[in-house]
């Protein structure tokens, strides 16, 4: 512990420590054993954003000034990537940003809590020091080997999987040490039990069935969830236990799949998404937007519960995650909600309903992500987009009519033409980040990561006109994307594996022949699969559930006859109330925190807007134009 007794040496620490500090004079244990380690590691990962943001954006000038891209932007991309995804993954491990289900754990006695903690982080090690191992030989090999245009070793470019792989194994043992003894030798007996298990278990499976080795690996894999390990490792482990108990391939292809995952120049946007959304979130940038609605909308019949929508609507997926979200605009309209006394279980049902609504709203992460990894363009999930989640808006803006009086608040005074000239007047260059944003994809004249690069820079040039955020705005908001971006991409790359392991597995036409025996009804289809994927979105949360299924249902749908962007959009919306709806969905409890109420008291309040949402999900699931409309408008499919 190091004693702080100047106002020189608490400059020096991280924010996020300064309530142990103020509270107790020291800085608490850091997460990789030592300050120094935290910070180079910490600017490594920021390094490599800011590295890749400068390169891209040169990419920009040269292509403007001569008609040129520059050759070798997608190598150092790659590199680029991987040190975000695996170094900045492992970054998010100890910090506790990874996704993982708590809603067993909440429940479980006090006592049992520490057993499992330990079990835990005895499985990251043995996954992360197991993956390590089986890449070596493959790094070995490439040393010899050299990239096409800057003649790097592809050693280099393959080295931060390997990096982080130790890292991660280092934070468990860390992790471990800092437990109490007995929980820590106990969970270290359990995982041998449980490795033991699965050495000896193969030759049973010798001769199983596919659909016995699969249900044994999903039972597998839910334990896993249940007990805490986090998303992204379950879906390795997941992935590795099916191939080495089926002898179908070797193990060591689930490295090289996580490896080969988190490459593609336009993953390069989430980081950039990311990190735009950290500044402008840091910098209080979504407050004029906040004013504007507010000016314009604020006499309704609901007030600010209506502005709480439609400030979503304009804000959502900019920052590359609902919860985040959920805490900006909660976070910014917090005082005002209060000032005119809304019931805060009011405030959270409004935001938790507005955050899945806005699942669909561009520039998504989720739909860029989904448009990486399916046949359908960017573009047209992009335009698809707003009117699904325009429809939604409206169901919930309704309810608040109808709810209003019963629940009380004070709508705003109606303002002035005037008031409202003043108004747009200063929220229109913070418009312009998320407009600017959305034309650009859409017009083609920039890609998604161009795109995105130019939003980061004019995030920042606009905190600075504004003077908002602290002269550490660049290094918290980076450090802050490390984590995000890193835990993101981590998903991604872990989720790769599982989902070429489950085609190999041959679970698309296991779906399909189960539906074709219950009837070739499209409308059958696809009540099955939304209650499919809000009950995966609970357990998986919302992104790795679509990097799971998407793949899986978007080719059943098409040959039940369901169009591929209708069923895209009716997807992610369901995988976003899984991820919003009690007892699992993690966004709820973020916007019960965002409002300083329980849980409790926001189940009741939340319940008529759940239903709301899901009853607007059935609407889109059975009329197709509302997702076909804009993108067939555009010719980008037909009518």
């Amino acid at each position: 512990m190091k004693n702080i007794t100047t106002p020189e040496e608490l400059e020096e620490v991280l924010p996020s420590d300064a309530e142990e500090i103020l509270h107790h004079g020291h800085v608490p244990p850091r997460w990789s054993g030592a300050l120094w380690l935290d910070k180079t590691l910490e600017w490594v990962v920021g390094a490599a954003i800011l590295a890749e943001l400068v390169v891209i954006l040169l990419n920009i000038m040269v292509r403007v000034v001569t008609g040129d891209s520059v050759l070798w932007t997608q190598e150092v991309s790659e590199i680029a990537l991987l040190t975000i995804a695996f170094i900045g993954g492992a970054i998010a491990y100890p910090k506790g940003a990874h996704m993982s289900v708590q809603a067993l754990i909440m429940r479980l006695p006090a006592t049992w809590k520490p057993y499992l903690a330990a079990l835990v982080d005895w499985l990251v090690f043995v996954m992360s020091a197991g993956a390590f191992a089986l890449f070596v030989p493959t790094l070995v090999q490439q040393i010899e080997e050299k990239t096409p245009i800057l003649q790097l070793p592809v050693f280099w470019v393959s080295l931060p999987f390997s990096v982080g792989m130790v890292l991660i194994a280092w934070f468990a043992l860390l992790k471990l040490w800092r437990q109490d003894r007995r929980p820590a030798l106990i969970a270290a007996g359990i995982a041998a039990g449980l490795i033991v298990l699965v050495l000896v278990a193969q030759p049973l499976f010798y001769y199983a069935t596919p659909n016995v080795l699969l249900g044994v690996v999903l039972l597998l894999l839910f334990m896993l969830l249940f007990l805490g390990l986090p998303i992204a490792f379950v879906l390795a482990l997941a992935s590795g236990i099916y191939l080495y108990l089926g002898g179908i391939s070797e193990v060591s292809a689930i490295p090289i799949g996580m490896a080969s995952g988190a490459k593609g120049f336009v993953l390069l946007a989430i980081p950039f998404f990311i990190l735009a959304g950290t500044v402008m979130n840091s910098a209080g940038l979504t407050l004029p937007l906040a004013k504007l609605v507010d000016a314009l909308i604020g006499h309704l019949r609901g007030g600010l519960l209506q502005v709480v929508v439609v400030t979503m609507y304009i804000f959502s997926g900019i920052s590359g995650s609902k919860v985040a979200d959920v805490a900006a605009v909660g976070t910014t309209m917090r005082g005002m909600l209060e000032e005119r006394k809304y019931p805060r279980g009011e405030v959270v049902a409004v935001l938790s309903a507005s955050a899945i609504m806005g699942e669909t709203i561009p520039p998504s992460i989720v739909l860029l992500i989904l448009g990486s990894i399916t046949t359908i363009s960017t573009t047209t999930l992009f335009l698809a987009g707003f009117v699904p989640a325009a429809f939604l808006a409206l169901c919930v803006m309704a309810l608040v009519f109808f709810r209003a009086r019963k629940q009380g608040g004070v709508a705003s005074p109606k303002s002035s033409w005037r008031e409202r000239g003043s108004a747009t007047f200063f929220a229109i260059p913070t418009l312009l980040l998320p407009v600017g944003m959305v034309v650009g994809i859409l017009s083609g004249f920039a890609t998604p990561t161009e795109v995105s690069s130019v939003a980061v820079a004019y995030a920042f040039i606009l905190a600075a006109a504004y003077r908002r955020g602290s002269k550490r705005l660049l290094g918290d908001t980076l450090r802050e994307t490390t984590t995000t971006a890193g835990m993101v991409l981590f998903i991604i790359a872990a989720a790769s594996p599982l989902a070429q392991t489950l085609a190999l597995a041959g679970v698309s036409q296991q779906i399909h022949d189960l539906m074709s025996g219950l009837g070739d009804s499209p409308l059958l289809f696809m009540l099955f699969t939304i209650v499919l994927l809000i009950i995966m979105g609970q357990l998986l949360e919302g992104l790795p559930a679509v990097l799971i299924f998407a793949p899986l249902l978007l080719p059943i749908a098409v040959d039940f006859g369901v169009n591929p962007v209708q069923y895209a959009m009716v997807l992610i919306i369901s995988m976003g109330i899984g991820s919003f709806a009690p007892p699992a969905g993690v966004g709820f409890y973020v916007a019960c925190a965002t409002a300083h109420e329980t849980v409790e008291k926001s189940l009741k309040h939340f319940w008529p807007y759940l239903i709301a949402v899901f009853l607007g999900l059935l609407v889109l699931a059975a009329v197709p134009w509302f997702s076909t409309f804009l993108p067939a408008l555009a010719g980008l499919i037909p009518f």
